[in-house]
């Protein structure tokens, strides 16, 4: 959920050139599981704070797509950047009414899987108030030279973001910097009594600047792999139209249930409930008259809500519908255009069969539809 005490402003430097990637394309929207590294990036930090905190840095370039794409993750307007990282973070300063807000945080849009325990404890550190910033930092663990000499590591650290600052602190020392710093604690470091929290850097916490950069971050993500599958059956009766994801398909059967009886939504939502592990359509939704005839539109925007899917990523949805007489091969693309929809998820990743029974069971007797949905997932 977000971050609920939301005095902070969180700003994503968005607007690089990414040279050393070697692409003609920026890096911030090359895919990984089908997701720009972007948007892995926003659905991380919207986890922790809400879309009204974020401001986005975008470059001079960029497309009417991607820029509907950044806009889902803000209800701010994206801001132009400037030649340097440094430029596009001062005139995101410039945009952002300091009044608002007590903690200013930067983070590299590059840097799509900050670790929970590390935002976690970068902002418990600022909110006691003690400190002027709270940064990620770790020693150099490599050997190092200089002109050929080795020097001593241990007087030397390396830093990552987010950089959490004192809103006001930051916002008077940006201006008056001669120099042009390579992250955002250059800009306060010359200050006098500065206190620094520093908490300890993760090697998760990858900053995507070349195309190996891209392997280790698929190894990291594939570690948070899931897999689920759901199952619903209901019985059929004479009726005028079957509820099949939202959908309503005109024919001479419906489907006997507590609420409309959608087989298709059913088994998507114990597919998402086994993914989190956390239990099945019937405890959080049991035979009860206040979910009489209930539509399942309703019932999974709940599940969405339980499990707070808008953070994680949807791979791949293979969902095969099991029934008779009623033909569904025409449907299938529908179906998983609405399914698509449901879940705000790509309409490539969702596959749809339309399966009869060979004249076999109650399925086979058209006295039953069935619906089997197997989901990947990757969180985040």
């Amino acid at each position: 959920m977000p971050y609920k005490n939301s005095k902070i402003a969180c700003i994503i430097l968005a607007s690089g050139k990414s040279k050393r990637f070697g692409s003609s394309k920026s890096k911030l929207f090359y895919k990984v599981h089908g997701t720009p590294i972007i948007e892995l990036t926003l659905k991380n930090i919207t986890k922790y704070l809400n879309k009204d905190s974020i401001y986005i840095t975008i470059p001079k370039k960029i497309t009417k797509n991607e820029r509907k794409l950044l806009t889902q993750y803000t209800n701010n307007n994206l801001i132009s950047g400037g030649n340097t990282r440094f430029n596009s973070l001062k005139i995101a300063i410039q945009n952002i009414d300091s009044n608002n807000y007590q903690i200013l945080m930067t983070h590299d849009a590059a840097r799509p899987v900050v670790p929970r325990n590390l935002m976690l404890k970068l902002m418990k550190s600022m909110n006691i108030k003690k400190y002027h910033c709270s940064v990620p930092a770790s020693i150099v663990e490599d050997t190092i030279r200089k002109k050929g000499k080795t020097i001593k590591r241990h007087n030397y650290r390396s830093y990552q973001t987010p950089q959490l600052f004192n809103f006001n602190f930051f916002k008077k020392r940006i201006n008056k910097i001669k120099t042009v710093p390579t992250d955002d604690l250059g800009v306060i470091e010359n200050s006098k009594n500065l206190r620094i929290k520093y908490i300890e850097a993760s090697k998760q916490n990858i900053k995507i600047t070349k195309k190996d950069d891209i392997k280790v971050l698929k190894n990291i993500i594939n570690h948070n792999i899931k897999f689920a599958s759901g199952f619903d059956i209901h019985k059929l009766s004479k009726g005028d139209y079957l509820s099949l994801a939202g959908l309503k398909i005109k024919g001479k059967y419906k489907a006997i249930g507590h609420s409309d009886g959608d087989v298709v939504i059913h088994s998507i939502i114990d597919a998402l409930l086994g993914a989190y592990s956390k239990g099945d359509i019937g405890k959080y939704f049991p035979a009860l008259n206040k979910y009489k005839n209930i539509s399942s539109v309703k019932l999974l925007n709940e599940i969405k809500k339980i499990v707070n899917l808008d953070n994680d990523i949807i791979s791949n949805i293979d969902c095969t519908i099991i029934c008779q007489k009623i033909r569904l091969e025409k449907y299938k693309d529908i179906i998983s255009r609405e399914i698509s929809k449901l879940l705000k998820c790509k309409k490539g990743i969702i596959n749809v069969k339309a399966k009869t029974a060979d004249n076999i069971g109650i399925i086979g007797k058209s006295k039953a539809i069935a619906c089997w949905t197997t989901i990947k997932l990757v969180t985040l």
